[in-house]
């Protein structure tokens, strides 16, 4: 019997239901999608190193999923309480006709329990569909082919999916189950008639604490922005969080306490068409609506920074891929050795792997920014750059600097004596290091006085590395190195064959050697390694930004509308009485979307202002990954914005008017 009577109210709600549902459908979807990357690899054709960076991106999405599940599990209990609400009186009225509170949590129950396994039925089967798309984007991320298609299903994926939505449901059930308990019959019954309780606040007081609340945003902003991307771990820290997530709880806090006030002050627009009673519709819910609108404010502006931000990275990364690998593997050492004699110390000659090599060594001159830059561009440049910290600025022989020109195929330089010229490999400080050529600073390096000889700053990448990372070096002839103190040192080689896995061997078993003694360690990286890492990274961000943005963008834009569409049902006594005093149905239509606007607007509204600052912090950090417009990666999140948060702000529309018009 309660079975069938569960099926039926269901049925019979399915509307109140359907956005609920559609969420959850879309959270299962992509929850599956993204877990079942590691199936993909099938189709894909991967050697050994995109092997393992293929699995490592795996393990990262299933940290991510626990993130994700645990954000979607609040979300849901919180959107299914508005679910109850809507109900009430319905359940009121069970409790009339002589049915327990046992009962009752039965049928709650049961219908739980058919629209969640519906939800994931529908859910997985969208989700195993679109996971097949989603292998072309894997194969773009990771630059490799198809080797052929196959319909790919993730038994993992599935059970991780089965697993962390039973968990979200018991939850849910124990939540509708405790709730049912310990409300009283009469309170279900006048529950339609109840506006919440308000705490009438003192207009002076909430505009104190509006004040407050930008002053404690504002210092976000400015923690966050004040000092450079390459200092995250200053910059990101618990204050600036703290400062921005109170500020914005402060902020809608003290805006419900005097809107009402602040727009009773304007008569005209005030006593104009219905908004006295959309005013008021608002003012009704003061309680609740600071504590949502401040969530969703936050996931919204953690979404649209998500996507932006990961999807920006890996086109930077892509980018400057191919300037980051232009030799076959590099060497490096912090230790200043000579790597080529090193190598020859332990019987490895490089000249029978390579044909093709430079190995040089990078000097201290107890030379620093402050030295070489002026005092204007170093506070131009300490926004994206540690040049603030006014650290010392490694030095060249011409001779080897000649060398790696030529590997570039790029021509060889000239120096006179006293002369120098600067080298970096990004692009954003190439202006200010030709102010400092072109205003012919003089610098001191080891007791020579030198000066511009080169009037343009060279642009050259003189190692595979994973990001560019050299900010400034300075090139002297060979004679001013004598005496310098060796600082990093570089062997940068082309393979003559394929023997890169023999060197590799003989590399390994030199690094164990020094490891035991605790000697000089070298450290190398080869192309393949280089491009696979790279690769992973990019598409780990990407995946990031677009699965966890993407869920807080429909999570937040699904709670709003879930909570409207209860408002509406909850209001339907009002707007019939606004009916049968004589107001038009048109007007009571544009207050509903009115209402329903501001609501959605509200949040959006300072989660834009946010993501300004979030964005100008991810410009930062994208380009120390490489140089690229992130204006594209923008607008791409402000489409999806538009498309999630749009859709359901007209969905919510349509169901709310559907629900008053049909009873008025």
């Amino acid at each position: 019997m309660y079975s069938k009577l569960a099926f039926r109210n269901l049925k019979r709600s399915f509307k109140d239901y359907a956005i609920y549902f559609l969420t959850l459908v879309f959270g299962v979807c992509i929850f599956y999608t993204f877990n079942s990357i590691q199936s993909q690899s099938i189709m894909l054709e991967l050697n050994e190193v995109q092997a393992m960076a293929f699995e490592q991106v795996d393990q990262i999405m299933g940290f991510a999923s626990i993130f994700v599940s645990s954000v979607l599990a609040f979300l849901i209990v919180y959107a299914n309480n508005y679910l109850i609400k809507r109900r009430k009186k319905e359940f009121g009225i069970y409790m009339t006709l002589g049915m327990d509170k046992g009962n009752l949590s039965t049928i709650i129950f049961l219908e739980t329990l058919l629209v969640g396994i519906i939800s994931l039925v529908v859910g997985l089967g969208i989700g195993i569909i679109l996971s097949q798309g989603l292998s072309v984007l894997t194969a773009k991320m990771f630059q490799v082919n198809f080797l052929k298609f196959k319909f790919v299903f993730s038994y993992n994926a599935m059970i991780k999916t089965l697993m962390s939505f039973g968990i979200i449901y018991i939850l849910v059930l124990m939540f509708n189950s405790i709730s049912i308990r310990k409300i009283q019959l009469i309170d279900l019954l006048n529950s339609s008639k109840k506006n919440e309780n308000i705490k009438v606040r003192n207009v002076w007081i909430s505009v104190i604490v509006f004040i407050v609340s930008l002053i404690m945003v504002g210092s976000a902003y400015y923690i966050v922005l004040d000092k450079g991307a390459s200092t995250v771990g200053i910059n990101v820290n618990g204050t600036s969080i703290l400062l921005g997530a109170v500020g914005t709880f402060l902020f809608f806090f003290s805006l419900s306490g005097f809107l009402l006030k602040l727009v009773q002050s304007k008569k005209k627009f005030y006593l104009k068409d219905l908004n006295m009673f959309v005013l008021r519709q608002i003012n009704s819910k003061i309680n609740t609506v600071f504590v949502s609108m401040s969530f969703i404010c936050l996931s919204l502006f953690v979404g649209i920074c998500m996507l932006a931000g990961g999807l920006g990275i890996n086109s930077a990364i892509n980018a400057e891929l191919k300037d980051l690998t232009q030799y076959d593997e590099t060497i490096w050492s912090f230790e200043g050795v000579d790597i080529e004699e090193y190598l020859n110390e332990r019987n490895v000659d490089i000249r029978d792997y390579s044909k093709d090599y430079v190995s040089y060594i990078n000097y201290k001159g107890n030379l620093k920014y402050s030295d070489l830059l002026s005092e204007k561009d170093i506070n131009k440049s300490k926004d994206l750059y540690p040049i603030a910290t006014d650290t010392e600025v490694q030095i060249i022989p011409l001779t080897k600097f000649n060398e790696i020109l030529e590997m570039a195929n790029k021509s060889p330089i000239t120096l006179n004596d006293g002369e120098y010229a600067l080298f970096s490999d990004i692009d954003s400080l190439i202006n200010p290091l030709n102010n400092a050529l072109e205003d012919n600073r003089e610098i001191n390096i080891n007791g020579n006085i030198l000066k511009p000889g080169i009037k343009k700053a060279i642009e050259v990448v003189a190692y595979n590395q994973m990001m560019k990372s050299n900010l400034c070096t300075i090139i002297v002839k060979d004679d001013i190195v004598s005496g310098l103190t060796p600082w990093t040192s570089y062997l940068n080689f082309n393979y003559n064959q394929d023997n890169g896995n023999v060197i590799n061997e003989k590399l390994n078993i030199i690094r164990e050697e020094a490891i035991k003694e605790k000697e000089n360690l070298l450290y190398s990286i080869t192309k393949e390694e280089l491009i696979a890492g790279s690769t992973s990274t990019g598409a780990i961000i990407s995946y990031l930004g677009i699965y966890i943005g993407g869920i807080f963008l429909i999570v937040s834009a699904a709670v709003l509308a879930l909570q409207q569409l209860s408002e509406s049902t909850d209001n339907i006594s009002r707007y019939n009485l606004l009916k049968r005093i004589g107001v038009d149905e048109k007007i009571i239509n544009k207050s509903l979307l009115t209402q329903i606007a501001i609501y959605f607007l509200m949040p959006l509204s300072l989660a834009l202002i946010h993501s300004i600052a979030g964005l100008e912090f991810s410009k930062r950090i994208i380009t120390l990954f490489g140089s690229i417009s992130i204006m594209k990666n923008i607008l791409i999140a402000l489409s999806v914005l538009v498309i999630i948060y749009g859709g359901y702000f007209i969905a919510t529309y349509l169901g709310a008017k559907k629900n008053i018009n049909n009873i008025i």
